[in-house]
């Protein structure tokens, strides 16, 4: 039970010391992430499109 306590107790330690993102911080990552999110789908949706086309054609 120890052992227990002492893990708990450490990482509310850690916890502590972290640097949390600010506000800005997270939206610009947040819209960075979906602004990535759809180039690649779309990307990949015009790459299958593209090779279902040329395999239609074969």
């Amino acid at each position: 039970m120890n052992k227990v306590k002492t893990f708990f107790g450490e990482v509310k330690h850690e916890l502590k010391e972290t640097t949390w993102p600010k506000k800005d911080e997270m939206k610009k990552n947040t819209a960075t992430v979906f602004g990535v999110m759809a180039f690649f789908g779309v990307f990949f949706y015009a790459v299958d499109a593209a090779i279902s086309f040329l395999l239609n054609i074969i």
